[in-house]
């Protein structure tokens, strides 16, 4: 999957910052985390179908935001 550039926001120290794939995998990190409070509660409130869905959103969204982070680089580096 190539890297979805809409067009460059600024350049900090020399480094381009561009919107794209690395907005979205920045808003996957953000459902990951969020995901992470979400399974906390779940394990104090013994919550058998919260802490499957909890567990399934952290696997599926850390690893995918974190997989497009190390593909892509945030910020793009490689441009």
């Amino acid at each position: 999957m190539p890297f979805i550039d809409t067009g460059k926001l600024f350049e900090i120290f020399g480094v381009q910052i561009h919107i794209g794939v690395n907005i979205f995998s920045l808003l996957m990190l953000a459902v990951f985390i969020l995901g992470i409070f979400g399974l906390i509660s779940a394990f104090k409130n013994k919550n058998i179908l919260g802490i499957l869905f909890g567990a399934i959103t952290v696997v599926s969204f850390g690893f995918f935001s974190l997989a497009t982070i190390f593909t892509y680089g945030y910020p793009v580096l490689h441009q």
